[in-house]
């Protein structure tokens, strides 16, 4: 009992490979996203063109506060939707370039639904899956947006409820940037679901990361205060990044309390060996590198 005579809630095995486990949550919501338009200066999206008006008009789904969708976008509401729409049509048009025919996607990691809401809207994709370790953020899909998105709670462990060779794409929007173990083992999984030719989209901070991350950068304004980070405050000494691979974690009672950075090369050599590497590009579309990750 706390001193007041409340009741402190103790803490669960769950949540030590997961977030938020315990129960249902109560959500207030915001509404569609072209209420949010107008007055959004956050970014220009006018060059997403017809495909972006055309999702608007069809996205009538509420959206999540700020403090339901990991501070993404702050106050932005209209730019945090349409950045979700521009990461769903670059994944398309991944697959186009890759010869992926798109029957089933799961965003890993998906969070409230930033990605999948523009799959299940779009109606074209047979099977839409997100997954994320906090119960909170699949609670919030599986109440609010369409029932053809399918979200559920998975764990620090490198395990998926989905049948072998079942999938046809996955993203990893900031995931492994924070996995700071089990890396290869879910990679490897990501290739157990994924079809024959499936392609795996995976955002990184590499090496070029490591060298232009300033002060105007969340990731930077974090990591200056770590003890580990404090030879490279300044930024001539980090021209280079030291290891093949930089773990920089927080130590506390829950998973992926870190930020991990990769080199180039490393990715190229060890990621190789479980599925084909196939594109790589820096800051695509915003701070973290991309990989694309090929089944054979």
């Amino acid at each position: 009992m706390a001193d007041n005579g409340a009741t402190v809630a103790q803490p669960i095995w769950e949540d030590l490979i997961s977030l938020n486990s315990r129960g249902l949550a109560q959500f207030e919501v915001l509404g569609p996203a072209a209420e949010y338009r107008e007055g959004d200066t956050h970014t220009d999206w006018s060059s997403e063109g017809d495909g972006l008006e055309t999702a608007l008009r069809r996205d009538t789904y509420p959206l999540p506060r700020t403090e339901d969708r990991e501070g993404y976008y702050g106050q932005s509401h209209y730019s945090y939707w349409a950045s979700g729409y521009r990461d769903s049509r670059l994944l398309r048009e991944a697959c186009d370039r890759l010869g992926v025919d798109l029957r089933g996607y799961l965003d890993l990691g998906c969070a409230s639904g930033r990605v999948v809401r523009h799959f299940a809207v779009a109606g074209d994709v047979p099977e839409v899956y997100g997954c994320d370790l906090n119960r909170r953020h699949v609670d919030w899909i599986n109440r609010f947006l369409p029932a053809s998105a399918i979200a559920f709670q998975n764990h620090a462990i490198p395990t998926l409820p989905l049948p072998d060779n079942s999938i046809d794409a996955v993203s990893a929007y900031s995931v492994f940037t924070h996995i700071e173990a089990f890396e290869t083992a879910w990679l490897m999984e990501l290739r157990r679901v994924l079809r024959p030719g499936g392609i795996a989209w995976i955002t990184l901070h590499t090496e070029r990361t490591w060298a232009t991350m300033n002060d105007n950068w969340g990731l930077y304004k974090r990591l200056r205060h770590h003890p580990d980070f404090a030879p490279y405050v300044d930024h001539a000494n980090r021209e280079e990044l030291p290891e093949e691979r930089m773990v920089f974690r927080w130590y506390a009672d829950r998973s992926y309390s870190s930020k991990v950075f990769y080199q180039r090369d490393y990715v190229h050599k060890m990621w190789s060996r479980i599925m084909d590497v196939r594109e790589d590009h820096h800051r695509f579309p915003s701070r973290q590198d991309v990989v694309i990750l090929q089944k054979a």
